[in-house]
């Protein structure tokens, strides 16, 4: 790539801390996170982290601008290096500029590049001077902000966040071992040469990751039950709510598995509440078994499956998008489901509120499928991103009693399961006067008892369908798109990898290259893509999985093959690195 993208991102700041899980690496970053966002400045962080409490590496990465930042990038220009590994991992990333903090009293020797700044401080003594040597971390942040010139006061702010519980004791000694840690680099180093100056604003940010926007989406679209079993990467959700949820009349239950989690929160749907439950890895397969019920009982439940490698156990602290097929097949039978799948943090929030409307509109399930990159990456947003005012709850044919009437059968009988020409049977929550109904996973009439009449099984299969096609005529299935609208290139994603997509424009449109980008968060149903790929020379389908899934579907609707570039490795797409991906594919034969 050239030099123009180098140039605007230039003005960027990238910085990470390494070492081992267990070394407070996630902590550390975090408080950063907030000093900067706190500070006016745009934030958007990536981390890796092993499959274990401690040992293995870990690594917790911030890219910080005045302006928006969506993509991490192949550089960095400040790494907190607590072991010799953090160094290794890192060195294809360093440049000649960047500056590298370590503890050189501490037993390995680092081997450190030449044409890298070495800043060796003793961050353990500093660390035990100033109350104890769990702040080694808070001493390099210290040092962190002399290098780059960052107001230490910034840093004061979000260790009284995150501290404050303990007492003033400890938010006082960790904001001495930050002021220790700046003293120490402003009395022993000269680092003027490196020309980092990190500027603030007076803008007020949030920052906040993809699972928390999901919580907080959940919290506005009125949910007020959800169950779930810790897994890694969906747990977070569940803490998010916890706490909160109460606050509103709600409840979280953390259940003994996934099964009896999906289960109890089908009870409270049934039950009149808005009810979801979030799952990851082999959590989704568990939940299988109950898909069927909620779809043939029309019971509206949201159903958040947070991606992360696999098959099996698979890596499950790495990324990835294996699970579209699961979220569009998944369960035996044919099970009338919505597949969406948010493609930013923001979306996150809003299509959370869209997955409970459409859960109740249609009474049927709703997959929000995230990932791992997304639901662990904090990002800042102005706060009009999660506007309430501007949220819309649609409960769709909930019936009162003043409405009951209609509804029923010549012997007074309410009929849970009219057949109706869009597809949508009244719903009565239980204890609505004269609606009272009965509902089975076993094929049912109108009225929700058992049968095997064929007419009977042949009316329900197609209503139950037929809301899925009302669902298309009457929902805006649309898209995202940016980039050149008239470009010959055309680039389709979905899922996290819009941010990455969005900002390789600038390294494409370097080269020459102009492309016309589509982020696609409706899965099933979803846009019709056949005009936007017949009038393109190249389309390229963009996704973390090996197999190419959503491409797959892509050539079912269009009835013509496109390109694909799949990552598999358990890391996000870079921006840098999918822009050279997409150069390198777009010269390449359209496959047979």
């Amino acid at each position: 790539m050239g030099g123009k993208a180098q140039d605007n991102m230039a003005e960027d700041l990238n910085w990470a801390v390494g070492g081992e899980a267990g070394d407070g690496i996630d902590s550390t970053g975090k408080i950063f996170a907030q000093a900067l966002s706190r500070a006016g400045r745009h934030v958007f962080t990536s981390k890796d982290f092993a499959s274990r409490i401690r040992g293995g590496y870990t690594s917790y990465k911030i890219r910080t601008s005045v302006e928006q930042v969506q993509s991490v990038v192949d550089r960095l220009d400040i790494l907190v290096a607590l072991t010799q590994r953090t160094i290794d991992e890192n060195l294809d990333e360093l440049h000649e500029g960047s500056a590298i903090i370590y503890d050189g009293e501490r037993s390995w020797e680092a081997e450190i590049p030449d044409e890298m700044t070495a800043v060796d401080v003793p961050l353990k003594s500093l660390a035990e001077e100033a109350g104890g040597a769990i702040m080694r971390n808070i001493v390099a942040l210290g040092a962190a902000c002399e290098i780059t010139g960052f107001d230490v006061e910034y840093l004061d702010e979000a260790l009284e966040k995150r501290f404050g519980g303990k007492g003033s004791k400890i938010v006082d000694n960790n904001k001495a071992a930050a002021r220790a840690g700046q003293e120490y680099v402003q009395e022993n180093y000269d680092l003027d040469h490196l020309g980092y100056n990190i500027d603030t604003t007076d803008n007020d940010y949030v920052l906040l990751n993809g699972n928390e926007a999901i919580g907080m989406g959940a919290l506005a679209a009125g949910c007020r039950f959800y169950a779930g079993y810790p897994i890694t990467p969906a747990t977070s959700i569940m803490e998010y709510l916890t706490g909160r949820i109460e606050d509103y009349g709600g409840h979280v239950v953390q259940a003994e598995d996934e099964l009896s989690a999906i289960n109890m929160s089908l009870g409270a749907a049934r039950a009149g509440a808005r009810a979801m439950t979030a799952t990851s890895g082999a959590g989704i397969d568990l939940m299988t078994e109950t898909f069927g019920l909620v779809a043939t009982s029309e019971t509206p439940l949201v159903i958040t499956d947070v991606q992360r490698s696999g098959p099996s156990t698979g890596m499950p602290t790495k990324q990835e998008q294996g699970d579209l097929n699961m979220a569009v097949y998944g369960g035996h039978g044919e099970v009338p489901r919505f597949v969406v799948a948010p493609t930013s943090i923001t979306e996150c929030f809003w299509k959370t509120i869209e997955a409970f409307n459409l859960a109740e509109k249609y009474q049927t399930p709703v997959f929000l499928v995230s990932d791992l990159a997304m639901s662990v990456t904090e990002q800042t947003f102005p706060p009009e991103a999660f506007d309430m005012d501007a949220v819309e709850i649609d409960r769709g044919k909930l019936v009162d009693e003043d409405e009951v009437d209609e509804w029923l059968d010549a012997q007074g009988h309410f009929r849970a399961h009219a057949v109706t020409e869009d597809g949508v049977s009244p719903r009565a929550i239980p204890g609505t006067t004269d609606a009272a109904h009965m509902s089975t996973g076993l094929e049912h009439d109108e009225l929700g008892r058992r049968t095997e009449e064929e007419d009977e099984r042949v009316h329900q299969v197609d209503k139950r369908y037929r809301k899925v096609e009302t669902a298309r005529e009457q929902e805006d299935w649309d898209y995202r798109e940016f980039g050149d609208p008239d470009a010959d290139n055309l680039i389709i994603s979905w899922g996290s990898n819009e941010g990455a997509l969005a900002e390789a424009l600038d390294y494409l449109e370097e080269d020459g290259i102009d492309v016309h980008v589509i982020s696609v968060p409706y899965i099933y149903p979803r846009p019709d893509l056949t005009e936007e790929i017949e009038a393109a020379d190249e389309a390229i389908v963009v996704e973390c999985n090996a197999t190419g899934q959503f491409a797959d579907l892509i050539e079912h609707d269009v009835l013509t093959r496109v390109k694909r570039i799949n990552k598999y490795t358990g890391v996000r797409f870079k921006a840098d690195e999918l822009a050279d991906e997409i150069t390198d594919k777009l010269s390449e034969e359209v496959p047979a």
